[in-house]
């Protein structure tokens, strides 16, 4: 599945490394295998190359270990081995040093945990995309389908849209429909081939959606929902992307559907309101938003919750604090969180901090393959929310030509 409402299109890998932290010693030994770490670590705060270095060398002499010697003391030097290949491999990178970046991952596969694999092929896919060895990246992604589920598939065909690959993504979703044909026959329990068809729907209708077929996407969706309670729980898998599309009054009857997630639903019916020209009644869905109690102990949308306030001009700087806060209590915070912050000090007109955070975000995007520039979905919000001279400023991250910032019409308040 993919992500919503701007969520970062993140491979599992980096999703795991979004969550890791470096093994937890206070002051490693000098010379330890901590040690050396921690300084490769501080060479890539200062982009300094020379932390490459200390990193092959780090990553040969762990790889070289008894696999059984590694797994020992609660898998110590297997955890070392995997945040120094991984630190590596991010920062490679970054650097735009895409084949040095897939030979470190050929050379570690052979010696990290089987059920890890996958997950780093998967990422030397996505360097290949972010590279601009498209098909390269793109037949790699395949061949893993092939061997794995619709799942598998699903991601393949995401990954096929998002590089405007369209037959390539109708071949990925005749592939899924294979699969699922298959495993029928072998045994698939009803319940969950009725999951695994509504899976298949949705991909039918984001395919008929990127083809221009508004209809057809719409019925898919309803079929998917019909067909399974967790799209019938989550209609914001199918109204973002309506409302990306342009098709606003399809997505308000969608939205008006989710209980389940009253900020991510608050925040995208104000944005289809606002973008028909209903701006009064836009702030008036945001305002109310706004004023109701968050929830204890449940999940919050954030990015839609900051999001709102920006929309309302974030007078009193509460979604700013908030992006900054919450960037603060993460260890890796999301690259997302930073577009908010840079987003919000630009709203400010502080824009030596707005650089400064929009430059984390796409440090932290190309880094971790997710892209070399920022999603262009993102830069609606930009357009929507700036005057022409700061959004011209901001274009550079989203690989926006200045004669397209030029032509962009303003719609904020």
């Amino acid at each position: 599945m993919d992500p919503l409402s701007g969520a970062s299109q993140e491979t599992e890998l980096s999703r795991m490394m979004n969550q890791q932290t470096t093994p937890p010693i206070e002051a490693p030994i000098k010379g330890s295998w901590e040690e050396v770490l921690l300084r490769a670590q501080q060479m890539i705060a200062q982009q300094n190359d020379d932390a490459i270095d200390v990193l092959n060398r780090l990553i040969d002499r762990l790889a070289a270990l008894p696999a059984a010697r590694r797994q020992a003391g609660q898998q110590r030097l297997e955890q070392i081995l995997h945040v120094a290949a991984t630190d590596l491999i991010f920062y490679l990178t970054y650097r735009d040093r895409y084949d040095d970046a897939m030979a470190v991952i050929e050379r570690i596969e052979p010696a990290v945990a089987e059920e890890r694999r996958v997950d780093w092929q998967r990422h030397s896919a996505a360097i290949q995309l972010q590279s601009g060895a498209v098909d390269d990246g793109l037949a790699k992604l395949r061949g893993l389908a092939a061997e794995g589920d619709i799942d598998d598939w699903s991601d393949f065909f995401l990954t096929a849209l998002r590089c405007d690959r369209v037959e390539t993504a109708a071949d990925a979703l005749e592939q899924a429909e294979h699969t699922l044909n298959r495993m029928v026959l072998g045994g698939l329990e009803d319940e969950e081939a009725k999951a695994q068809r509504a899976q298949i729907a949705y991909l039918r209708a984001r395919y008929a959606l990127a083809t221009g077929n508004l209809r057809d996407s719409l019925a898919w969706s309803e079929h998917a929902m019909a067909s399974d309670r967790f799209f019938a729980d989550n209609p914001a898998y199918f109204y973002t992307h309506l409302v990306e599309h342009g098709h606003y009054a399809e997505a308000i009857g969608l939205i008006q559907r989710d209980q389940a997630n009253p900020v991510r639903a608050g925040f995208w019916s104000g944005l289809a309101m606002r973008r028909m020209g209903r701006a009064s009644d836009a702030e008036r869905q945001w305002r109310q938003l706004l004023s109701a109690p968050l929830p204890e102990n449940e999940p919050v949308d954030l990015f839609e919750y900051i999001l709102a306030h920006y929309y309302l001009g974030d007078r009193e700087g509460r979604g700013l604090a908030l992006a900054l806060e919450t960037i603060r209590e993460q260890d890796e915070a999301a690259y997302g969180l930073f577009f908010l912050a840079g987003l919000g000090w630009a709203l400010r007109g502080e824009m030596t901090a707005a650089h400064a955070n929009l430059r984390l975000a796409l440090m932290r995007s190309k880094a971790t393959a997710l892209g070399r520039y920022l999603p262009h979905q993102w830069w609606a919000f930009c357009t929507d929310l700036l005057a022409a001279p700061p959004l011209d400023a901001l274009a550079t991250y989203f690989n926006i030509a200045a004669n397209a910032v030029a032509d962009t019409s303003l719609t904020s308040t």
